[in-house]
């Protein structure tokens, strides 16, 4: 009798401790698929006293974004009244171009990165207000390096 219920507790045992080890790593795969991480950012109107920069900045391009990584590219893309001298071994600056149909109060920028892959969103929120303007604005942020292999991907939200 003793015999058989030492067996079962061994049984019962070994499939409590599977089952607790499958759990764990469950949890640890999953956790690193559904968590992205904020990061920190910045722009040129906090780093560099630029004023207005949705308006009083301007580059080259239509409903699109581009990745400046040096000087050279800042001063040959960018015109307007804030022409700074940035930090590119610290930044990247994001910058892009949005046409609204009614005006605009503020734009909110959230960077998040892919704890798996490494790449990068920036959300771009738009926050209207009922004006009859219809603004073609520049909006920029800028974040850390990006790495060689890391991709940038910016999500357009037009509240």
């Amino acid at each position: 009798m003793n015999t058989k219920i030492f067996i079962l507790f061994i049984v019962f045992s070994t499939i409590i401790s599977c089952n607790n080890d499958d759990d764990s790593n469950n949890n640890d795969d999953n956790n690193c698929l559904e968590l992205n991480i904020d990061i920190d950012i910045t722009s040129l109107e906090n780093e560099y006293g630029c004023v207005d920069t949705k308006y009083q900045m301007e580059i080259n391009l239509s409903e699109d974004y581009t990745i400046i990584r040096n000087q050279s590219d800042f001063d040959n893309l960018v015109t307007g009244s804030c022409q700074p001298t940035i930090n590119f071994s610290n930044y990247d600056l994001i910058i892009g171009k949005k046409g609204l149909t009614n005006g605009n109060s503020t734009i909110d920028y959230v960077l998040t990165q892919h704890c798996e892959t490494g790449n990068q969103t920036l959300k771009v929120t738009f926050n209207q207000n009922d004006t009859t303007v219809a603004p073609n604005l520049t909006y920029h942020a800028l974040i850390p390096k990006l790495g060689e292999e890391q991709e940038l991907n910016v999500e357009i939200i037009v509240n």
